[in-house]
């Protein structure tokens, strides 16, 4: 007798935002994961990029909206405007920036054939385009870093940082959470597993 598959937990990313004042902070943000939590072709990951009021405000709502936690998982993320379209398959961590939370992707997670709008830039640009149809989900192909950017385009919180607004990898691929729709199967939907994956203390 054949077992009946759980059906996917589909969460959106809502315009609430969760309340946190530039004076809280929270214990334990800067640990790396546990081993367990990696990769497997990975030693370790940066530390959290969630270190002022600004990334954790976006942390907490990532993950109170989405279920998407900074370590990465296996989670199909979709178009968040046309739900059946599939555009990973898995993320490998969110970056939190000063001009916003980004989820990071392998370019061999990504479904390509979903992004068919392409914008190639010259060499001295930072990243190349690639669009969902319809245009609501825009991928950066990162080309190059902005460590020596020290404060955001507008639009973001300035903090003067010595080592650039945002840790953005060359070679990887960034996407807002604004703009995808995540959906978890089976046990990684239990309360427990969600738990599990936080930055540990």
């Amino acid at each position: 007798m054949a077992v009946a598959q759980p059906a996917p937990r589909v969460t959106r990313w809502s315009s609430r935002q969760p309340e946190l004042s530039q004076r809280e902070g929270r214990a334990g943000y800067l640990d790396t994961p546990a081993l367990d939590d990696l990769p497997p072709h990975e030693e370790s990951l940066p530390k959290s990029t969630a270190d002022c009021w600004n990334r954790l405000r976006d942390k907490d709502r990532v993950e109170a909206e989405l279920g998407l936690y900074e370590t990465g998982g296996e989670e199909e993320l979709f178009d968040a405007s046309a739900p059946s379209r599939l555009i990973a398959r898995g993320y490998r961590r969110i970056v939190f920036g000063d001009h916003g939370p980004y989820v990071e992707f392998e370019a061999s997670q990504i479904v390509w054939e979903n992004l068919p709008e392409v914008i190639l830039k010259p060499s001295h640009a930072y990243y190349d385009e690639y669009w969902a149809q319809g245009g609501f989900v825009k991928l950066y192909k990162q080309k190059r870093s902005v460590q020596h950017k020290r404060n955001p385009p507008t639009g973001g919180v300035r903090h003067d940082r010595e080592g650039g607004y945002a840790d953005y990898k060359v070679g990887m691929c960034y996407i807002s959470p604004s703009q995808l729709t995540a959906a978890t199967r089976g046990a990684r939907a239990s309360a427990d597993d969600a738990r599990s994956r936080r930055w540990k203390k």
